[in-house]
């Protein structure tokens, strides 16, 4: 009897699943800093004191 387990696709928790497709990834973390970058940036010209 062997205590060697064997792990298909269906035994990858779904997170480790997710951190192995990296371009989803690489696309993720693109969006998030053009998102943050662009609301900064809207965020700090709405803060301007009007004339």
């Amino acid at each position: 009897m062997s205590n060697r387990t064997t792990r298909d696709d269906g035994d990858v928790p779904a997170m480790q699943r997710l951190y192995n497709r990296i371009w989803l990834l690489a696309a993720a973390a693109i969006l998030f800093f053009l998102v943050a970058y662009v609301g900064w940036g809207l965020l700090d010209i709405l803060s301007l004191p009007a004339r």
